[in-house]
């Protein structure tokens, strides 16, 4: 296998020879816009620094005590930084790629690259590169306030449509028939709250306040690393689903065998059982996607339906506000 590829910059007509020999990232002109020409200028340039005759010591190290993987971890400890699991995955696969390059070296034709193989290879979406970009972005950033590297605007793909999927009645029915007890009790929660899995996993008792029917729900968001919490009314239905005793019977609400949910992964586990065999292809975060789309169509102002979601972007409202034709044609019949 080759230690090099050929590639040009991006907006550049001159190949290059990009690759990385005994821990250096190497990027060598061929002088040339013909591949032709390019490939036997690269075979020759691989085999003089194989044999020695060719240095590469002018080239960017990456035994700099200030790697990227190095950043990586100190982001993550950072109080500015947000605890989601999303996050975390997001920088771990991140790292796994940079790990080695040193933070002040990348530049964008090295995103450019992991953009290229790690998404654009692979068929990912827009919205997938955007929100590895965004992470990206935000540790370059990081290592910038830290006096590390220079300031670097990343540039990222055009958000695609925004598809909302929401279930109906029947799919509910069919789904929730087939759950165990402790699972479809959550869910039932998710759907009359609209709250995030992780929001309704780590609900406390102590968090409810059945003096008025309401509980405060919260995570843990990107900017700031702040706990954004709000007081969610609980209807009849949400209310059903949370055990009442004095004193409650557990720390957690919602249970799982007896044991505090751990991740969304055992939520989704047992979903996914039901679900394939139903051959509906929709996971349990769509049970928030309903909640919203029903206030919508119930002409709740934009507004609540923001707060009662906990977004902070009016934005991510309008993607819940599907309407259809018969909702245009009842407008234009109201003006009479």
């Amino acid at each position: 296998m080759p230690l090099f590829t050929i590639k040009k910059r991006s907006g550049g007509n001159v190949y290059q020879a990009v690759g990385v020999f005994n821990k250096t990232r190497v990027r060598h002109s061929l002088g040339t816009s013909d591949y032709a020409m390019a490939r036997k200028l690269c075979v020759d340039f691989e085999a003089g620094v194989l044999s020695g005759s060719i240095k590469l010591g002018a080239t960017r190290s990456l035994s700099s005590q200030n790697k990227f993987k190095s950043l990586a971890t100190r982001y993550l400890k950072s109080p500015m930084t947000g605890t989601s699991k999303s996050i975390r995955d997001y920088v771990l696969r991140l790292s796994d790629y940079f790990g080695d390059y040193q933070i002040n070296s990348i530049d964008l034709n090295d995103v450019e690259e992991y953009v290229e193989e790690k998404h654009v290879n692979r068929g990912n979406s827009n919205s997938t590169i955007r929100r590895d970009l965004t992470q990206l972005q935000s540790i370059l950033s990081y290592a910038h306030s830290l006096g590390l590297r220079d300031p670097i605007k990343i540039r990222k793909p055009v958000e695609g449509a925004h598809k909302t999927e929401t279930f109906n009645d029947e799919e509910i029915e069919a789904i929730f028939s087939e759950l165990s007890p402790d699972v479809r009790r959550i869910c039932t929660f998710l759907l009359h709250t609209g709250a995030r899995p992780v929001e309704a996993m780590t609900l406390q008792y102590d968090a409810v306040d059945w003096s008025n029917n309401t509980c405060v729900l919260g995570c843990y968001k990107v900017k700031g690393g702040i706990l954004r919490e709000r007081r969610m009314p609980l209807n009849e239905q949400a209310q059903d689903t949370i055990p009442r005793s004095n004193p409650p019977p557990s720390t957690h609400v919602f249970l799982n065998g007896g044991r505090a949910f751990e991740s969304n992964k055992q939520i989704g586990y047992h979903w996914r059982k039901v679900t394939d065999k139903l051959g509906i292809k929709k996971s349990p975060y769509t049970l928030r996607h309903t909640f919203a789309t029903r206030l919508a169509r119930n002409g709740i102002p934009p507004k609540v339906i923001a707060d009662l979601m906990g977004h902070s972007d009016l934005k991510m409202v309008m993607r819940y506000m599907n309407t259809t034709y018969e909702d245009h044609k009842a407008a234009v019949m109201s003006l009479q």
